[in-house]
């Protein structure tokens, strides 16, 4: 038997490639009996600034999984390994495990049933991963296998959670993704029913935020004018912009010759394997969030100001400064982009030092909207300056707030009852 032109093994080349600011992977094999090779181009997901050893790793691990692919496509005489079954009974802590890894953004997952409409934000992956991690570990202490897996004893554990002190919201995100590894358990033809939708957690408490009112938010602006998070302070607080948004403000957005800028991208950080990465991204968290606003003239200054003391510590500093985060607003003297959670504590700080209240960073934009609400702005302009992709998002949580109303029906009763002074009323 002549196996000349048979293989015993087919390789797997490739390399990482900057593709309009995101890694891809570029990988090439021949087969037996093929005398051009192969070439495959795919995506990362992964932006390239600070993620070139990550898209390094995952190169590393798609070559792996290409190679396997391959060469259990060769002649049974070059693959004489049988795969070992697939275990039927799996413990549910290693379910969770693996559904977590089915649901990487940046994983290539060569499989005819992926759907892509189902991909998800790699910071939502990474607060999947941190839930998992939690999960697996009670989970596997257990033994249970996915098969033990009853409503009783989901219950028993949602129960002892929140008996523990745990808020509702807290719980209610390991319902979630024990009901998603569940129905990916029922994909897989290991279960046929997911015990976890017996269960019903209850609405969660409404959260009332904190906000300031106008003289408070007046006095923390000048207050904190210069300071290295005013960027973020000021567009949170006058726009009712989300941290992300603000972190993610870049040079490019503002159009000073016609008085505008755009809100339509973000930086978020996101911790995947202990490591700790800033990932930008055009994609907001819903279209709306895409908007378009007014540059009032003291806003204008503060940010000529800012981009002109970004550009001095880049002189100033030399071969020092990071020039990975050139354009961006927000960075530091040597140019990091600010940590999202150092922005949240100095916030904090500052509020404490200026002498008022205490409200999230979020907050601010509720605030924001608090001083639209007290103003009378319809309901329909507060949306679109917020970026809610539906009104009853914003009835929903800006509902309380709104004063119209209640002053109008506030009138209506008193023009019923009209109601006198005690002392008028005995004389």
């Amino acid at each position: 038997m002549n196996t000349d032109h048979l293989q015993s093994k087919v390789d797997v080349a490739g390399h990482i490639e900057a593709v309009r600011g995101y890694w891809h992977m570029k990988l090439s094999w021949q087969m037996p009996g093929q005398k051009k090779r192969d070439r495959k181009s795919l995506t990362t997901g992964l932006p390239v600034k600070g993620n070139k050893k990550r898209a390094e790793s995952m190169l590393d691990d798609t070559i792996e999984e290409y190679e396997n692919k391959l060469n259990e496509m060769l002649p049974g005489i070059h693959n004489p390994s049988i795969p070992t079954p697939p275990n039927e009974k799996p413990l549910f802590a290693d379910v969770l495990e693996e559904w977590v890894q089915s649901r990487d953004p940046c994983k290539v997952i060569v499989d005819k049933d992926f759907n892509f409409g189902k991909k998800i934000t790699l910071k939502t992956w990474a607060g999947y991963l941190e839930k998992v991690e939690l999960l697996s570990a009670v989970f596997r202490e257990y033994e249970y296998t996915v098969q033990d897996i009853t409503p009783e004893n989901l219950s028993e554990y949602y129960g002892m959670k929140l008996s523990k002190g745990l808020k509702k919201s807290s719980v209610t995100k390991d319902y979630t993704v024990i009901n998603q590894a569940l129905n990916y358990a029922i994909g897989k033809k290991l279960i046929t029913v997911n015990p976890n939708t017996a269960i019903t957690l209850g609405k969660l408490e409404k959260y009332n935020a904190a906000t300031l009112n106008a003289d408070q938010m007046q006095q923390y602006l000048e207050f904190i004018q210069s300071d290295i998070i005013e960027i973020p302070v000021l567009f949170g607080g006058f726009y009712g912009m989300r941290r992300s948004e603000c972190v993610g403000l870049r040079e490019s957005q503002f159009d000073f010759r016609h008085g505008f800028f755009r809100a339509n991208h973000t930086v978020v950080k996101v911790k995947i394997d202990g490591v700790e990465i800033y990932v930008p991204s055009d994609k907001l968290k819903t279209d709306t969030s895409n908007r378009t606003y007014p540059l009032i003239d003291y806003v204008e200054q503060r940010i000529k100001a800012k981009i002109e003391e970004n550009r001095e510590m880049r002189k100033l500093c030399g071969n020092s400064y990071c020039n990975d985060w050139l354009g961006y607003l927000c960075v530091n003297q040597l140019g990091k982009i600010l940590d999202p959670d150092y922005i949240t504590t100095r916030h904090k700080r500052m509020l404490e030092k200026a002498g008022l209240p205490h409200v999230r960073f979020h907050d601010l934009r509720h605030s924001c909207v608090g001083l639209m609400m007290a103003n009378e702005v319809p309901l329909e302009r507060i949306r679109d300056w917020v970026g809610h992709s539906d009104i009853r998002t914003t009835a929903n949580i800006y509902g309380h707030l709104e004063y119209k109303s209640k002053k109008e029906t506030a009138n209506i009763i008193a023009e019923s009852l009209p109601l006198k002074m005690a002392g008028a009323a005995n004389r």
